[in-house]
């Protein structure tokens, strides 16, 4: 998913070159001006005293909203080990590769960020379709870029320097954070919860949101040693992150969003080559037994982490998927709902947990995969959403009329 999600940028950004066309024949047509049909940007800055591997300023993309909500996410990308030959055999996706490779990819340099971002989706999105209920709010996407599980890359004195770039005085700050991003908040929520009290002088909600951090890699010896090697680095031990006793260590208000089959666990952790990163069509009956036998006690460690942490939330789905939070076929899509029965989409679930209504805020599917239907084949045409598409090219051309008009002084 890291790969896919980025992809669709760099694919965004070869459209750029295009624009000249867009504008010659679309320019007498203008795109609908609303909230819910235009893509809304985020826009580059880079962070004071942050750096990537290979010595760049590492950078994060901002959008100024209209509310008094401020969602920092901190984004994932796996790590970097000085030996990384064994992995070869995972493919790209294990997203654990050579230190010396890495920082020649957008995983370890800000060269060649754009100015723009404008491939933001789910939590990070702008507007109706995307993100119904947190379109406003303020937000600032940090990009990960070193290798490092975030600890060279972000400290007390970063994190202040980014919230002094953002234009609000929050009543609210969301946390947010994927897999490596996610364990970052989960060891260090105490030192940022500290800078935002000295900051601001005044209290403010801090919420944590944990997307895609909940795996086992017990099975994996490789995965072991690998972020074993990276742990040493940082300071840490095992024991910090992938655990629930780390995770129960954590006092402040959280919400988990899980895939209860979660395709990097199943197929690089648990060894599953059936995995289709979508389903489980190609896996045997004894191979989908024993994948269950792991989602079954996986879900039970959750719960059990609910009922001793009655002010958290919980969200997870019985279909196969990686980071849901910033897809917004998963995080405000009709088809992605728990339970189906009663309507349970996550964005609609989540903020229902912010502001404490109802009485339950733990939802997870009882089903095995494909029961959920609707979503355990939302992906299977290989296509991403066409509405999706059709807001950015509407962005695009709404651009392009823009800087026409400025061209001509129209």
């Amino acid at each position: 998913m890291f790969f896919v999600y980025f992809a669709s940028l760099i694919y965004l950004l070869a459209a750029q070159g295009e624009e000249e066309s867009i504008e010659d024949d679309e320019f007498l047509k203008p795109p609908p001006d609303d909230e819910g049909s235009l893509a809304h940007p985020l826009h580059r800055t880079y962070l004071q005293d942050s750096y990537c591997m290979d010595g760049t300023q590492a950078a994060a993309y901002v959008y100024e909203g209209s509310t008094d909500d401020l969602i920092m996410y901190f984004y994932s990308g796996g790590i970097c080990v000085e030996d990384s030959t064994k992995f070869l055999k995972y493919g790209d996706y294990v997203y654990i590769d050579n230190c010396t490779h890495r920082n020649t990819t957008f995983y370890g340099t800000t060269n060649g960020y754009p100015e723009e971002f404008n491939a933001n989706q789910g939590l990070m999105g702008n507007n109706k379709y995307q993100n119904v209920h947190l379109r406003k709010a303020h937000k600032m996407f940090l990009m990960y870029c070193d290798g490092n599980m975030w600890y060279k890359q972000m400290n007390a004195q970063v994190f202040k320097g980014a919230l002094s770039q953002m234009k609000l005085i929050p009543k609210r700050i969301i946390l947010a954070g994927s897999g490596v991003g996610g364990w970052y908040l989960v060891n260090k929520y105490n030192e940022l919860r500290t800078v935002i009290k000295e900051f601001y002088q005044e209290d403010v909600d801090l919420r944590i949101l944990l997307d895609s951090v909940i795996f086992d890699i017990s099975r994996n010896q490789d995965i072991i040693d690998a972020y074993t090697e990276a742990t040493k680095r940082v300071g840490l031990t095992m024991d910090d992150i992938f655990s629930f006793d780390a995770l129960r260590k954590v006092d402040v208000p959280t919400f988990i969003v899980h895939a209860q089959y979660d395709w990097w666990q199943l197929e690089i952790s648990d060894g599953f080559d059936c995995i289709g990163k979508i389903h489980l069509d190609k896996c045997t009956p004894k191979e989908k037994k024993q994948i269950e036998k792991i989602r079954l006690g996986i879900l039970q460690q959750l719960k059990d982490l609910m009922k001793a942490k009655p002010d958290w939330g919980l969200w997870a789905i019985s279909c196969v998927f990686n980071e849901l939070i910033i897809w917004t076929e998963a995080w405000n899509h009709p088809k992605f709902q728990v339970p189906m029965i009663d309507g349970g989409k996550l964005s609609d679930k989540f903020q229902d947990w912010l502001e404490n209504r109802g009485d339950n805020h733990v939802h997870y599917d009882i089903v095995s995969w494909p029961d959920n239907k609707p979503c355990s084949n939302i992906f299977h045409n290989g296509k991403t959403d066409p509405q999706l598409d059709d807001m950015i090219r509407n962005y695009e051309i709404k651009e392009s009329r823009r800087k026409r008009e400025e061209k001509y002084d129209l």
